[in-house]
């Protein structure tokens, strides 16, 4: 688990709550000041933008999420360590960049984790407000200034590096690499970090963040076959930052990454291949949107692709069929599901429930929901198969809100939602993981393009957002069935 560094120094640990920082004036000056208002919190942040923007050139773009020491409300703390480097002549001209750095209120985190804790806490629900600033904070840079969008960079250090770990985990999609120091996540979920390039540091005798957290991460990705960056510093303390921030560090290497969905989708489908059981039988059970997914490079044919690498006698039921909605699988789910006895189910179904709704065809919300419960009793109790329920993805990639059908959308996919969280099954949040990327990369808020060539029907990267989320939840439903000895 070691690599060594030659070097030494003395351990310390953070400062909860500090005195605000007295950063240089040349160096705050680089930094426009502003902030974004989440629930009842205003979240500061400071931006720095490259020395010399080019019209028509687009820049990377650093999210800098710091330690407890610095959190406060004057908007200048965080500005310690990484950001008062990266302000140098020198780095500003070798590394171009813009660069985040949200300031966290006193008595509040980036992520709900216990300092000092070995042991780690469970990935919460919902990311801290502070975290939801900084992510709204992330939104309106790439929505206002020319950032390139394969070349989003995550990092912090301490609290941040916990923070670090809670964002990747959240939205390993959104970023190219991240760099999360003397930090630590939860192991439990390295599978949603897969194929995201990771570069992480902590030195050996920290006394306030215990190294033994960056280690299970790094251990739980070794376990998946990842090969993360993993730099553990002898004799250093609680201040690991000072050799991975620096030159020789983790910043020139995170300055190479781009982002790489197809390489997501690569280690999400070995691993869901990996886990399943020779002669499988998978279904995928929808409308056209899964017909078409049966096409070369929809996302039912890249699942299938992966599967036949691990296990060249599983079989991949296609069960999409243009149109269809919830009445219409029940009518036909006995002869395209059960009578091909499938092992596993993924059903991704809603649309049309909705979008046929405007020639007064679509299917009433009690009536879908309905539906949805019977579809997954009859495999559950018929066949004895593994049941993923995906929610609806999107009706319009405008905002949300902004669509003509998204407030009846809303109530589809929340049925949905509640029939996948039933025990025994798994659920696959389609609607949200669009949503998520849409804020990102659809800053414009286009009515279609991002995930989709109509609004509705998926393109490439919507297929392959699609195979890497249906590719994580069918993985984890087979983990859990042969949990329970199923």
């Amino acid at each position: 688990m070691l690599l060594s560094l030659s070097l030494l120094s003395a351990i310390s640990s953070p400062v909860p709550n500090a005195a605000p920082y007295p950063v240089p004036a040349a160096v705050a000056d680089v930094f426009a000041a502003d902030a974004v208002k989440v629930d009842r919190l205003t979240i500061p942040y400071r931006l720095m933008s490259p020395a010399k923007v080019e019209e028509g050139k687009r820049y990377p773009v650093v999210l800098f999420l710091h330690g407890a020491g610095e959190r406060g409300d004057d908007n200048t703390s965080q500005l310690k360590y990484l950001p008062e480097w990266m302000a140098s002549d020198e780095r500003r001209a070798s590394m171009p960049c813009f660069l985040i750095a949200p300031q966290c209120p006193t008595d509040h985190k980036w992520s709900d984790d216990a300092w000092g804790d070995v042991a780690s806490s469970p990935l919460s629900a919902e990311p801290t407000e502070p975290m939801r600033g900084a992510i709204e904070a992330l939104c309106r840079v790439v929505a206002e200034h020319p950032v390139d969008l394969d070349r989003i960079y995550l990092t912090g250090l301490s609290m941040g590096g916990y923070g670090t770990f809670d964002l990747a985990t959240r939205h390993a999609d959104w970023f190219a690499a991240a760099a999360p120091i003397c930090g630590g996540g939860d192991e439990t979920q390295a599978d949603r970090l897969a194929g995201l390039p990771l570069s992480i540091w902590h030195g050996d005798r920290d006394d306030a963040v215990p190294v033994a957290r960056s280690r299970a991460m790094v251990s739980a990705l070794w376990d998946l076959d990842e090969s993360p960056i993993y730099r553990e510093l002898p004799g250093m303390g609680h201040n690991a930052w000072d050799v991975a921030y620096r030159p020789g560090g983790c910043l020139e290497w995170l300055f190479e990454q781009r982002r790489d969905p197809a390489r997501r989708l690569a280690a999400a489908a070995r691993l869901m291949a990996e886990s399943l059981e020779p002669q499988e039988r998978v279904a995928f059970l929808g409308d056209s949107i899964t017909q078409a997914g049966n096409n070369p490079g929809g996302y039912v044919d890249r699942l299938r692709a992966a599967l036949k690498e691990v296990h060249t006698d599983a079989v991949v039921i296609p069960a999409g069929i243009s149109g269809h909605k919830v009445p219409d699988l029940l009518a036909r789910e006995e002869r395209d599901v059960r009578a091909k006895g499938a092992t596993i189910v993924f059903t991704y179904i809603g649309i049309n429930d909705v979008w046929h709704s405007q020639s007064g065809r679509g299917t009433p919300l009690e009536e879908y929901a309905a539906g949805l419960e019977t579809l997954s009793s009859t495999f559950e109790k018929e066949l004895g198969a593994v049941n993923i329920v995906a929610t609806p993805t999107l009706i319009g990639e405008r905002p949300e809100g902004e669509n003509d059908l998204d407030a009846m959308l809303a109530g589809h996919v929340a049925a949905a939602r509640t029939a996948g969280q039933v025990e025994g099954r798994t659920p696959c949040d389609l609607h949200a993981a669009f949503r998520d990327h849409d804020r990102i990369f659809n800053a414009a808020g286009e009515a279609r393009g991002c995930l989709t060539s109509d609004g509705v029907h998926l393109n490439p990267a919507g297929n392959i957002l699609v195979a890497t989320e249906a590719a994580i939840a069918i993985r984890r439903a087979a983990l859990a069935r042969a949990s329970a000895g199923r």
